[in-house]
């Protein structure tokens, strides 16, 4: 056998597999093909772009347009997507049952069947769809009834649920949510009744209320206003033909709502007009849909929907990823300022002098935690016209949240942004005036919340001083003074994990366990409280001591008070503290035990 030979065997061969593949694909195996055998309509659901359907003197063409389900006929109108799968499952299981003698069924028999011109159709539409199916007479076995295909003169037996799905009034195939979008994807939705205009708009993934004033809204409340108002069922559709808009009370209606969609080119407008004397539902219709509707008698509580239904009650939001700067500002008296830097804060008041010092961050987030969850009381009045009259033209604290900026930007100027000013006015039993200067509204809030503001800045100063492991101590050196005057310090200096004293020490044994307590309250070494005190400290010990990676303490103490506590200073540190008794005791207990004679 030659080469050209062998090749073109070979691309024989190859032909015959290619042949023989494409075959076995696309032709049903016998098994398959028994299966399909049993079914009226063999078909693929995702291929169908269209229903057609005829009812006595009903026609019904429905259409796929898009992801969504239309009426293009007898109305035209969106379709219940429940509605059209219900109706492509009950044509994909439509069992058929042969007819002794009619596989090819002359006109006689197609007539005798009622299959010749049946008065109830339905066609699928799309890429390979089978035939029109028509619907004949009822058998004399319930439930069941003749078909065939248009085009064939076979005769089969078939349930008849199919027949009496399609057999519904076309209404029934309308889908009865009033919309087709989500709350979620409304950006805004403006309420016009005859009390007046409620403007609500989504900014920054939340809502404020624009008009008739300016205030933060409530997603929840929101939320659940536009599901009220979106999943509103439809009761009844009316004729087409109803155009008299004046007999619905829709030319002029009592509310009208305009919805502001994401990626609609135009807003949807719904609009709610007369009561219905004899059902009491309610007239309405929706931009996005031709027909008249009659909505469920709730559909008029739109009508008394007031701003403060979807009002937040908390006091203030505030973006703490934004703010760098709180500034407390008491009517006559110093500003207490907190300064982020990084994770970090620190404090100080608004004197010249005055050096910032390191703050409790948990208590400085925890305040802007209760200032922002604290819910108003009420809402006196929409409009801050006469600010005298709450107290709030000259406010008894104002907290201000501010961007702060040490540079200049393409954007701003160096300096302070505020954010957000939160002004407190005057008290009328346990509640306060304030107002988010902001916003336009007064209100009350409980005046526990003003009280429990501390307006000092050693109150948010960190309380902890030094922090270490007791085992990263190696020095100490304790000077007692008497009088002002300093005595013989005691020094003492680790020395392979054991306390040595320096020559200068007074004879005795060591106290490792006071020597101990020492090294763990230095170790873990905290003010009790910060205070306003100022001026030099007269001494009565001061403890110095170093710890590993270079790091330093030296605390002065002053005498004890009665209780035991008593005021102190730490290098590094502004202001004066008071240290708690417990500490100054270990502190001041006998470290060298004197020699038994």
């Amino acid at each position: 056998m030659n080469t050209k030979t062998t090749i073109l065997l070979l691309a024989a061969a190859i032909l015959l597999v290619g042949f023989i593949a494409f075959f076995e694909v696309k032709l049903p195996k016998s098994w398959q093909a028994a299966g399909r055998e049993k079914y009226a309509l063999v078909f693929d659901r995702n291929r169908v772009t269209g229903i057609d359907i005829q009812s006595n003197e009903d026609k019904v063409e429905l259409r796929k347009r898009g992801d969504q389900w239309v009426m293009e006929s007898p109305v035209k109108d969106r379709v219940s997507a429940a509605a059209i799968q219900e109706i492509l499952t009950h044509c994909e299981s439509l069992e058929k049952e042969p007819v002794a003698g009619c596989r090819n069924a002359d006109k006689k028999q197609l007539k005798a069947f009622g299959v010749t011109k049946p008065a109830v159709r339905i066609k699928l539409v799309g890429e390979e769809m089978p035939p029109e199916l028509l619907f004949g007479k009822e058998t004399a076995v319930e439930g069941k009834l003749y078909i065939r295909l248009e085009g064939s003169n076979t005769v089969s037996v078939a349930s008849n649920e199919l027949r009496n799905l399609i057999m519904r009034k076309p209404d029934e195939f309308r889908e009865r949510q009033l919309a087709d979008f989500n709350a979620d994807k409304v950006l805004r939705v403006s309420v016009k009744t005859a009390a007046g205009e409620i403007d609500v708009v989504r900014e920054a993934g939340s809502w404020r209320v624009n008009k008739p004033l300016r205030a933060q809204a409530e997603a929840s409340k929101v939320n659940a206003f536009l599901n009220s108002v979106l999943y509103t069922k439809i009761t009844a559709f009316l004729p087409e033909n109803s155009a008299n808009l004046n007999s619905y009370g829709l030319s002029e209606p009592r509310a009208s709502l305009t919805f502001y969609v994401q990626g609609q080119a135009r807003p949807v407008t719904m609009e709610i007009g007369a009561r219905d004397e004899k059902t009491g539902g309610i007239y309405g219709r929706i931009s996005t849909r031709g027909a008249v509707f009659l909505l469920p008698k709730a559909s008029e509580n739109i009508l008394g929907l007031q701003p403060n239904d979807l009002r937040d009650r908390r006091l203030v939001h505030v973006d703490m990823d934004q703010t760098d700067r709180i500034t407390l500002r008491p009517e006559g008296k110093p500003a207490v300022i907190f300064q982020r830097k990084l994770e970090e804060w620190t404090v100080r008041s608004d004197s010249r002098r005055d050096t910032p010092a390191p703050a409790n961050r948990a208590k400085i987030l925890q305040f802007v935690m209760k200032l922002q969850n604290h819910l108003v009381a009420a809402f006196v009045t929409d409009v801050a016209s006469d600010l005298a009259k709450y107290g709030l033209d000259q406010p008894r604290l104002r907290v201000v949240f501010s961007a702060y900026a040490s540079e200049n930007t393409s954007e701003s100027n160096a300096g302070e942004l505020p954010l957000v000013t939160v002004a407190f006015g005057k008290t009328e039993g346990d509640l306060v005036y304030a107002r988010v200067e902001n916003e336009s509204s007064v209100v009350t809030v409980d005046k526990s919340l003003l009280d429990g503001i501390p307006l000092s800045p050693g109150a948010w100063r960190t309380l902890a001083l030094f922090r270490c492991r007791p085992a990263e101590i190696y020095s100490l050196c304790i000077t007692p003074y008497s009088d002002g005057i300093q005595r013989q310090s005691l020094k003492l200096a680790m020395r392979s994990f054991n306390w040595i004293a320096d020559d200068k020490a007074p004879p005795g044994i060591l106290n490792r366990g006071n020597i101990q307590g020492v090294v763990n309250v230095l170790a873990n070494l905290n003010a009790q409280q910060w205070t306003d005190e100022s001026g030099p400290l007269t001494p009565a010990m001061v403890v110095e001591f170093a710890a590993t990676n270079n790091r330093t303490g030296k605390l002065t103490l002053a005498a004890p008070d009665e209780d035991g506590s008593c005021l102190g200073t730490f290098q590094g540190q502004t202001g004066i503290f008071r240290f708690g008794a417990p500490e100054g005791k270990a502190l001041r207990q006998r470290l060298i035990d004197p020699l038994i004679q």
